[in-house]
């Protein structure tokens, strides 16, 4: 009896094995892709890729990545000027100023423009005369609009709005008492921004502001409490050369150098006494030869 179940299992396990192997001869693929199925990690790739094949608008969508465009920029940095300071019928002084000045602008292509500058610069001028102590503050708001190319590598932006600016000078001659006179004045800025993406890593642009004043006066700290007004100057302006450099390689960080030039009088004083004789405050022009560095985030 052993020996007959013996002979038949055989005969059943010899059976088994040659039907196994003739249906891994007839029918390989499906085995062996069933197989690298099981035991793939990235089970639903196949059923995504037939998916795609299916739906061609799907496979270019994954190709057509979108590209954020940054609107906003916030930027920071310090500035060297050197000054040239000329009153009016008198010995000039020329000297180092430094400061620091930040910035936020609202840019989108072919849209509303929105901004706001300020700078602060400080330092000492020399003349033959003596020295003058300079405090420089600026703050400009812009509203405007920008013109973009339609692949947005030049950027044509129009602008004006409003500026205050108070120069405060401490003046100590070489002979006499020392003065501080200290200018506030308000003026209308008009002006444009342009830049040109030289290549994805850098852009060049030029700034141009023109600011004719429509409230200047001065202070004389030795006279409490007296504010004399000024002739309103128009010839005021600024232009600069700005360089823009990318740290990253999503845009949003980056470094720019912009080398300028700003050309600023104050008027003299319309202030009489009372028989008629003119106070005589001169005017002053003012060359500011400068360069800022600065460190800008976009958003």
């Amino acid at each position: 009896m052993k020996t007959t179940e013996n002979k038949a299992n055989k005969t059943i396990f010899k059976m088994f094995w040659k039907v196994a192997i003739l249906l891994l001869i007839i029918l390989p693929r499906p085995a062996f892709s069933f197989v690298a199925y099981f035991f793939s990690p990235h089970k639903g790739d196949n059923s995504q890729n037939a998916d795609q094949q299916k739906d061609p608008s799907q496979a270019m969508d994954v190709e057509n990545v979108y590209v954020e465009e940054l609107n906003s920029r916030l930027q920071v940095g310090g500035n060297y000027t050197y000054l040239t300071l000329q009153p009016h019928g008198h010995q000039s002084f020329e000297g180092s100023l430094g400061g620091a000045q930040a910035s936020y602008e609202y840019r989108p292509s072919n849209r509303f423009y929105g901004g706001a500058t300020f700078a602060w610069k400080e330092g000492s001028t020399h003349g033959s005369a003596g020295r003058r102590s300079i405090l420089y503050f600026d703050a400009q708001e812009r509203l405007g609009y920008t013109f973009a190319t339609a692949k947005k590598d030049w950027r044509l932006t129009l602008f004006s709005g409003l500026g205050f600016r108070f120069v405060r000078q401490n003046l100590h001659p070489n002979e006499g008492s020392s003065l501080r006179f200290k200018y506030n004045e308000f003026y209308v800025p008009v002006g444009l921004l342009t830049n040109y993406e030289i290549h994805s890593c850098c852009a060049l642009g030029v700034d141009f502001t023109w600011m004719p004043q429509i409230y200047p006066t001065v202070s004389i700290v030795p006279l409490k409490g007296a504010h004399w007004t000024l002739i309103d100057t128009l010839n005021n302006f600024y232009v600069a050369v700005p360089l823009t450099f990318t740290l990253t390689k999503n845009k949003k960080f980056l470094l720019i150098f912009k080398p300028s030039y700003e050309h600023w009088e104050d008027g003299h004083s319309t202030a009489k006494l009372s028989g008629g004789a003119s106070l005589g405050l001169p005017g002053n022009t003012y060359n500011y030869y400068g360069a800022d560095l600065n460190f800008a985030y976009s958003f």
